[in-house]
């Protein structure tokens, strides 16, 4: 070192500040350097002409051995320096210090000693653990003054001795690294541990570029740069008060609570967009929540933000959704948030005690009127075709997110075939897809394939179907503009009762209202719900009813006198339980929102408790002979090829079956003429028919068939 001088701080740029944190930086590591040589200058074990220094840490000679027991106690640099040597270190701090006085910009280093209330020792500490990552050249050089070349980076120890004050206690100064505070948290916690100073990966990240980039679980929002994903087209009345809450000082945890895609998030970055300020977002849906929400807070005191934590809940062993624990809570409320504010994201209220101001703010579910304005927000310009936003409110009881992720698709779909109207079927489509439920587990799923070409029915039941499917359609114009959701609390749902023989097409009918409204449609299996078990039915019919508000379908229970018996007198136990299974059932249809098919054989089975709470009750009558005819010409394809010898109406008047029947006989004639290679003619509907009959134990007498009876042959 005696050979050449040490580079030196630019003490001809005394008169202007720095113009960049590179420039800082280099006038850092040279006060570094000089202050790095006079500790070795002072430091040394067996004096500049020691043969073994080449061989430092690998091996310990007798003469170095009685070196060290007899040497004094480690001190601090300061002690050790002569009075030129400490003026040269203060000229050069205080060279330093001038620049920065007439610096304007605030770069990351000097930001985050402000906002971390580093000290002067503080400071130095993270100098000295910023230039060991930035420069190769300190690993050399701490391995060699720590006398251990496995130890590359500088421990707290010789921070401690490099830059403890003149009267400063090392003691003291040691015991700073193990209480957590804002300094210790720039450090990788489990090298600090070991007695490392290695600064934490976003303190690094943050030194370099001045902000924080997203990554798993952490996102930085700036309201001065960022955008919200969109406009603030409802919840205005809680933006207010958010802003009224936010500008008030103190401290305080804001809790917003409200179901997933409620807008809890939204609702932050409107409020950082507003205000002009930041936010850092975690998700704590994660093994290690508190190292994650450390972080968090980490990000939040570096960059100036408020820190934000959401997805704090646990479901437990049933899959139930728990709220965010007390444990969790008050480990991230000792973390000390950064402004001492921060917001609390949760689906379920925190029922937990805390020794700070709290404010709880609900998130509600979206009324119609909201879901309607946020289907044109999220559509824009682009018309709708066989549908109207009025109507997919009515039918989806989505959250904002929902809405916006829906409409976005379809926009997407639309523009990218050139259009400029969106279609109802295709829109439909669009918001199934956002529609998250378990339906699946409990219900069959049907593709309705009929329409009201497929129906052959007396036109006062066929304008009683077409009459519910307006219930959905107007919903909002009845309810909300003409103010019938002031009169009417619950009960709001539709419900339909289909009443008539096997076959007279009840199960066709439900797949057409369901093709009619662009929803899909879940046949429940009653096997499924009733159980032998008390309590059990009632479990798997709450189970049921909750999905499907989340599936906004159409649910259609075949059968359901099955289920919907009338009570009856309580004899024992069994009785009393039946009856339970019936009122809770009609708790359920009464509270249901949505639309409910049941269909039925025996009405005179229903309990009468349900005739009040169903919306339409349709009779299906067995078809005359002139309904007959009409149901065979129209089951039959047009692509299928036929025999000229057909005679539809003999048919229909001599043989008196169902709608479902006669499918059977058109399907089972099909496959016979496919077999002959030949067209469907009246042999194969014959043959059909009589074997359907055979099936229901009922002889055809060939008499009967008069100038068709050869045709059997």
């Amino acid at each position: 070192m005696d050979d050449y001088d040490l580079r030196d701080v630019a003490y001809e740029k005394l008169g202007r500040g720095y113009e960049s944190q590179w420039e800082l930086m280099d006038d850092l590591f040279a006060w570094l350097d000089l202050r790095i040589y006079f500790f070795y200058k002072h430091h040394q074990w067996l004096g500049p002409k020691n043969d073994m220094r080449n061989m430092l840490g690998l091996v310990v000679t007798r003469e170095e051995f009685e070196h060290n027991l007899l040497k004094a106690a480690q001190l601090g640099l300061p002690a050790r320096m002569d009075g030129e040597e400490a003026a040269q270190m203060a000229a050069s701090w205080d060279a330093i210090q001038t620049r920065l006085d007439r610096t304007e910009t605030e770069f990351p280093l000097l930001a985050l000693a402000r906002r971390c209330n580093l000290d002067e020792f503080e400071r130095g500490c993270v100098v000295l653990a910023y230039a060991s990552a930035l420069d190769r050249k300190y690993e050399k050089l701490m391995a060699y003054l720590q006398d251990d070349i496995t130890q590359k980076a500088p421990t707290s120890a010789l921070a401690v001795q490099l830059f403890l004050p003149l009267e400063g206690n090392m003691e003291e100064y040691l015991s700073r690294f193990a209480r957590p505070d804002d300094f210790t948290g720039l450090f990788d916690r489990e090298k600090l541990a070991a007695g490392a100073l290695v600064l934490h990966p976003l303190v690094l990240e943050f030194l370099s570029t001045g902000t924080v980039a997203p990554q798993a679980g952490l996102r930085l929002f700036d309201g001065k740069k960022d955008a919200p994903g969109g406009p603030l087209v409802i919840g205005q009345e809680l933006a207010r008060r958010l802003d009224a809450l936010f500008a008030e000082p103190g401290e305080r945890v804001l809790c917003l609570t409200g179901g997933p895609g409620s807008g809890k998030r939204f609702q932050c970055e409107h409020l950082m967009a507003r205000s002009g300020a930041k936010c850092v977002f975690a998700d704590l849906d994660c093994e290690e929540q508190l190292d994650r929400a450390r972080d968090a807070v980490l990000a939040a005191r570096l960059t100036g933000a408020v820190a934000a934590f959401g997805h704090m809940e646990k479901t437990d062993q049933d899959g139930k959704l728990q709220p965010p624990s007390q444990r969790l809570l008050e480990g991230i409320l000792a973390l000390g948030l950064p402004g001492g504010r921060a917001f609390f994201l949760s689906q379920l209220p925190a029922h937990a005690r805390f020794d700070r101001l709290v404010v709880e703010l609900e998130v509600p579910d979206p009324a119609e009127a909201e879901r309607i304005r946020l289907f044109r927000a999220a559509l824009g310009s682009l018309d709708l075709e066989g549908v109207t936003v009025e109507e997919l409110a009515a039918k989806f009881r989505f959250s904002p997110r929902q809405i916006a992720l829906a409409c976005r698709q379809a926009v997407g779909l639309a523009r990218l075939d050139g259009r400029g109207a969106i279609s109802g079927r295709e829109l439909h489509q669009c918001c199934y897809r956002q529609a998250v439920h378990k339906l699946d587990d409990l219900a069959r799923r049907v593709r309705p394939a009929f329409s009201w070409g497929d129906v052959v029915m007396p036109e006062d039941q066929k304008r009683l179907l077409q009459q519910a499917c307006g219930h959905i359609k107007y919903q909002y114009q009845v309810y909300c503009q003409w103010g019938f959701d002031k009169k009417i609390a619950y009960g709001r749902g539709l419900s339909i009762l289909f009443a008539g023989a096997p076959g007279t097409g009840k199960t066709m009918c439900a797949q057409v209202i369901a093709n009619e409204l662009n929803m899909e449609m879940y046949k429940i299996n009653i096997s499924q719900i009733v159980s032998k078990y008390i309590g059990e039915t009632e479990k798997n019919l709450h189970a049921v009813f909750t999905e499907a508000r989340k599936s906004n379908c159409v649910l259609f229970f075949d059968e359901c006198d099955a289920i919907f018996g009338k009570r009856s007198e309580v004899k024992d136990a069994h009785d009393r339980n039946a009856n339970v299974e019936v009122a809770y059932l009609l708790q359920q249809i009464e509270e249901y929102d949505g639309v409910c098919i049941m269909a039925t054989n025996l009405i005179g089975n229903i309990d009468e408790a349900f005739m009040r709470r169903i919306t339409y009750v349709v009779r299906f009558p067995f078809p005359d002979a002139a309904a007959r005819e009409e149901i065979y010409r129209r089951t039959m394809p047009g692509d299928a090829p036929l025999s000229d010898d057909i005679d539809w109406t003999f048919l229909a008047e001599k043989f008196e079956l169902s709608g479902g029947h006669i499918k059977n006989i058109v399907l089972s004639a099909a496959f016979l003429a496919a077999l002959e290679g030949t067209p469907i003619g009246m042999s194969h509907l014959l043959r059909a028919a009589v074997g359907e009959l055979k099936k229901n134990e009922i002889v055809v007498v060939r008499e009967e068939l008069r100038e068709y009876a050869d045709l059997l042959d």
